[in-house]
């Protein structure tokens, strides 16, 4: 068995940065992205870096290791693809690397993290509240057992939705993200409305499916790359392909039915009449077919 060609880490850092170092620092990241033959996108704003690439095994190795003496201890989710997950290579500057919409939320350590041993103890023992902190897009395709969907469309939702959940203030609290990220912000948020006990998942999903592929964990992960998503032990979805329409991850699959070719759309596109179709141009050439069929033109004696 041949080894994956590609290999994709993600990682995160929260770290004061000044508003004169932004510029600078993009500039060094695309340089050492361009050295190490990166592809991904990384986000640098003022309250630190976070980032998913892609190269070969040794150019994230070396790459690894000009983040940690830059910026210390960062801890790597890694997985592997054998084809390339991105198409280019891009550093941006942001107003938050990850965006919750309220900047006075800077999260300075670890705060109550459990391992994915802990957690999945945890799971396997005790009664908590489980709660989900992606969007919706992601937790249609996959979830951990009995967790609480908010139903966000964006991160920025989760304050409003702590405030109105209603989950009693001494209820013990875990919660997960993908990578955990959204976790080191979404917890600083549960703690000002009263909650106490919460809890986040070390390094998210993926490195919960990298320890226990067989364990709490129900359907596939979404990722931010061509692969979509990624089965439990990790390898590329097979399952799941991307929207043609809306880019949300899909699964339904049948032939377009303005050029007959094969694809593959979500559920809330199929149900839409011309998004039927394998593609933007083939569901607007759909629409300008219909647009001449004789019963889609009012008579001009209509009235009379």
């Amino acid at each position: 068995m041949t080894e994956p060609s590609f290999t994709i880490t993600a990682f995160y850092k929260f770290l004061e940065i000044t508003e004169d170092e932004l510029a600078s620092l993009r500039s060094e990241l695309q340089r050492m992205g361009y050295k190490y033959k990166l592809q991904g996108l990384t986000l640098v704003a003022t309250e630190g870096v976070n980032g998913t690439v892609s190269s070969s095994a040794e150019g994230i190795a070396q790459f690894k290791q000009y983040l940690q003496e830059r910026f210390g201890e960062i801890t790597f989710k890694d997985s592997f693809s054998d084809f390339r997950p991105f198409k280019r290579w891009l550093v941006k500057i942001r107003d938050e690397i990850v965006a919750i919409k309220d900047k006075t939320i800077f999260p300075d350590g670890d705060r109550n993290h459990l391992s994915p041993d802990e957690w999945h103890q945890v799971l396997s023992d005790e009664d908590v509240v489980v709660i989900d902190t992606r969007n919706i897009c992601e937790t249609d395709i996959g979830m951990f057992k009995g967790a609480i969907d908010p139903r966000l469309k964006s991160f920025g939702e989760f304050p409003e939705w702590v405030r109105e959940c209603g989950i009693p203030k001494d209820k013990k609290v875990l919660m997960y993200c993908t990578g955990g990220i959204r976790c080191e912000k979404a917890l600083i948020s549960m703690e000002r409305e009263g909650y106490d006990n919460v809890y986040q998942l070390k390094g998210g999903i993926l490195d919960y499916l990298a320890q226990y592929p067989d364990g709490h964990w129900d359907g596939e992960c979404f990722v931010f790359d061509g692969r979509v998503a990624v089965d439990k032990q990790l390898a590329p979805s097979q399952r799941y392909k991307f929207c043609p329409h809306c880019g949300d991850p899909g699964d339904l699959k049948s032939n377009c039915q303005m050029c007959q070719e094969e694809m593959v759309i979500c559920k809330h596109c199929s149900e839409i009449e011309d998004l039927n179709t394998c593609s933007k141009n083939c569901a607007e050439q759909f629409r300008r077919e219909q647009a001449k069929r004789p019963d889609s033109v009012q008579s001009s004696h209509s009235g009379d």
